[in-house]
């Protein structure tokens, strides 16, 4: 897990209501992505998959490392029902919230949700999840190669950072997997539930940044 662009009071409620309007795209268009990486297909979220982007990381071992309050944290007696739920159907918006961009990571084979994303676009920071059932999969190298390529490709930012604790090493395996190289920064942070942990930053960068359609 990336403990950066965490959700905070307030957020989840107008990501909520915001989500109204347009359908989901079979590819990019009308302000709404679509990239395809090993294993995951990456879109922004319908309204339906909203509360399922936020179950996927409200597990006590994904929240040890993001440190969410309010509302972000589903209950862990729904956890199982959202997580079952079929992906990517219904209506999608935009799914801008101030700077950040968020798209969800849908297992195309089971048709479920197996994580997010977001690009906080003032700030060039990336972060992200996976779902239980999804980690130790292989899956987190695509997951944060699909973060810098929609910032890159789709959103024209030529360089990212992402954040992790020092003793998220399997976060940090991933992240170098994906491409991110080691970068200077904060040495510590601080999560929405007020802990501060300490942090490595890393980066990743295009020579060659574009804006889609969308």
């Amino acid at each position: 897990m990336v403990s950066k662009l965490p959700m905070v009071p307030g957020m989840v409620q107008r990501v909520l209501r915001a989500a109204r309007e347009g359908e989901t795209p079979a590819q990019c268009g009308r302000e709404c992505h679509v990239l395809h990486m090993p294993g995951l297909r990456l879109q922004t979220p319908t309204k339906r998959d909203v509360r399922i982007m936020y179950a996927a990381a409200s597990d006590p071992q994904a929240q040890r490392w993001l440190g969410w309050t309010g509302p972000a944290v589903i209950p862990q007696q729904d956890l199982e029902h959202q997580l079952a739920r079929t992906a990517g159907q219904g209506r999608a918006f935009p799914h801008v919230l101030g700077p950040v961009r968020y798209l969800v990571a849908i297992d195309p084979a089971a048709g479920r949700v197996a994580g997010a994303f977001g690009v906080d676009t003032d700030a060039g920071e990336v972060g992200g999840w996976l779902a239980p059932r999804y980690r130790g999969r292989g899956l987190g190298r695509g997951l944060f190669a699909g973060a810098a390529e929609f910032a890159h490709q789709h959103l024209g930012i030529p360089s990212v950072t992402a954040a992790t604790e020092i003793s998220n090493a399997a976060c940090i395996a991933v992240l170098a997997s994906a491409g991110f190289i080691p970068a200077a920064g904060p040495d510590t942070h601080i999560l929405p539930d007020g802990r501060e942990v300490p942090v490595r930053w890393f980066r990743h960068e295009s020579a060659y940044p574009t804006v889609c359609e969308a």
